[in-house]
This record gives structure tokens, C-alpha cells and sequence, in this order.
């Protein structure tokens, strides 16, 4: 039985072929105006219809995710860690098969979550003082280290929060407004099955309503590994698919649709070597991930 990882699903695959290029390639993204993480202040407002029920579930809406200053294709396939939206709880802390290549698509779990479950969110947050006027909790970060966000939408008002997750603490009662707090109400969310795991459904495989797709130019394979190759399904070539992310030679788009049910099912068939052909012989490699409600274009 493989060991599994939390990783990002791709940075196994991708890490041995990329990491001789990725001081060049960070320079060249970052030198062409490539798009910096999305920050709370870059997220749109979600519309979510959460269950009614109780006054916190109605209009309930929470997301967290995980930033880092690399370029793009290091963290592109990192999904939310915890999403809720319209009673439903999408789990992004997949556990991957650490082996070499692995799939293509790994996608997050759903469970639906009751009102009292959402109550318990939306409570923990104002006990843990994090539904003030303070947003920034993130201490004194170390360089390069990951920041977490928290969009939460609780009674009709948005919060938009940044801390350090994995900053150390040593308070067992947490000072409400503090780095503490932040982290305390963190390992909550993410951990949602073990924090309230009697207001949580039955576990399924999340199907995805787009898709984030990133098109790179393929990295040689190691190990003397033989890349396959397939004909990329859509009709449009790589050299008109999306928009420019950093250089021409990174395409990104949200795929939807007609789109999205035709490069679906190919994509769960590929692994992460796989090389797909247009029809102008362009060939590419693939990073791609599911997009969770309330979630900004990664494109843009």
C-alpha cells in the first residue's frame, strides 16, 4: 500500500523536473507582472443561500486558504482547505498516493453540515474575537512561510482574515483578537471531522461546477520515465486557450461547461506527466484543480 501525503496533489510529480528551473521560471513571472496570491482584499463577495434553521446558517459562508510567495505553477493546484457554502463542507485536505507520477486530478471531498454545526462556526469565531474590526493576525511571520486566510461571511457581514497558521502558541486559552486566536479557530476549520463530526453527512467526491486549468510547457520526465501523450480535447489550441499568466507560455483558464464535461474525464485519465497535443502539435502539460464556490479566477 502506497504512503500517503497531504501535499498539494501535483507537487510530488512536479517538484523533480521543476525545481532545476524554478529560480528562471520565478524571475521571468515575476519580472512579466504574473499575477501576485489572491488576498482577502482581491475576493468577491459571495451570494451563498446556506440552509435556514438558525440565524448564523442563514447567509453562512466560510473559506480558508493557504498563500506563498512562489510563482505560479508551485502553487496553483493547492486547494482551499475548508469551504462552506449553501450547507455544504468541501474538504480540501486530500491525502495523495505518494508515488511518481501520480494522478492528474485529485479532487476534495463534500459533506453536507447541519445549522448546529454552522452555529458552532460562526460562535467560535466571536468567542476566538475574530468578528472585530482586526483582520491582520499575523504576528511576526517568518520569510517565505505560508499565510492563511479565512473569508467569512456570518449574519449578513463579510470578514476577511490573514494569520499565520503554524505560528507557535503555548496559550491553552487563547486571548480573543490574538495570533493565538487565529491559529486556535485555524486547526478548527480544518479539522472539522474531528472537531464537530456529528453535524457532518456522509463523505462523496466533490464534482466540480469549473475547473482551474494551467497550461505549461512540458518539463522532461525523470527516471527515464516515458511521458504518454494524448490529443487535447477542446477545440481551442493552447496558443488562443485562456489568458497569458506571467509569460505566452503559461495559459490559464476557468473551464466550464460543455468545456469542462469534455476535458474532465480525460484529465481524471491522465497522470501528471501526461502530455497533451493540439491541433497545431503544440504539445503541453497540464496543472489543474477544482474550483470551489466563492472563489476569484485564479486567472485574473
Amino acid at each position: 500500500m502506497p504512503a500517503l501525503s497531504l501535499r498539494s496533489p501535483l507537487e510530488h510529480a512536479r517538484l523533480a523536473g521543476l525545481l532545476a528551473i524554478s529560480v528562471a521560471i520565478a524571475g521571468c513571472v515575476t519580472a512579466a507582472g504574473g499575477a501576485k496570491p489572491s488576498g482577502p482584499s482581491d475576493l468577491p463577495s459571495p451570494s451563498p443561500t446556506a440552509p435556514s434553521g438558525s440565524p448564523s446558517a442563514e447567509g453562512f459562508y466560510l473559506r480558508a486558504w493557504q498563500t506563498q510567495a512562489l510563482a505560479p505553477q508551485y502553487t496553483f493546484t493547492r486547494l482551499p482547505q475548508a469551504t462552506i457554502s449553501d450547507g455544504q463542507y468541501i474538504d480540501g485536505m486530500v491525502a495523495v498516493p505518494a508515488i511518481y507520477p501520480g494522478p492528474m486530478w485529485v479532487g476534495p471531498t463534500v459533506q453536507t453540515i447541519s445549522a448546529k454545526g454552522i452555529d458552532a462556526i460562526a460562535a467560535e469565531a466571536r468567542t476566538q474575537g475574530l468578528l472585530g474590526s482586526t483582520s491582520d493576525f499575523t504576528g511576526a511571520p517568518v520569510a517565505g512561510a505560508m499565510m492563511g486566510h479565512i473569508q467569512l461571511v456570518v449574519d449578513g457581514k463579510r470578514y476577511d482574515l490573514t494569520g499565520s497558521p503554524d505560528a507557535i502558541t503555548t496559550a491553552q486559552t487563547p486571548a480573543p483578537g490574538s495570533v493565538a486566536a487565529f491559529v486556535q479557530f485555524w486547526q478548527d476549520i480544518t479539522g472539522l471531522a474531528m472537531w464537530l463530526p456529528d453535524d457532518l453527512g456522509q463523505s462523496a467526491s466533490y464534482e466540480p461546477q469549473s475547473m482551474a486549468v494551467l497550461a505549461l510547457p512540458p518539463t522532461d520526465a525523470t527516471g527515464g520515465i516515458t511521458p504518454n501523450e494524448v490529443a487535447w480535447p477542446l477545440a481551442t489550441p493552447f496558443s488562443g486557450f485562456g489568458t497569458a499568466l506571467g509569460n505566452d507560455s503559461y495559459r490559464c483558464a476557468v473551464v466550464t461547461g460543455a468545456d469542462l464535461a469534455t476535458l474532465e474525464p480525460v484529465v481524471k485519465q491522465s497522470n501528471q506527466l501526461t502530455r497533451f497535443v493540439d491541433s497545431a502539435m503544440v504539445k503541453d502539460s497540464l496543472l489543474v484543480r477544482a474550483m470551489v464556490p466563492g472563489e476569484p479566477n485564479p486567472c485574473a
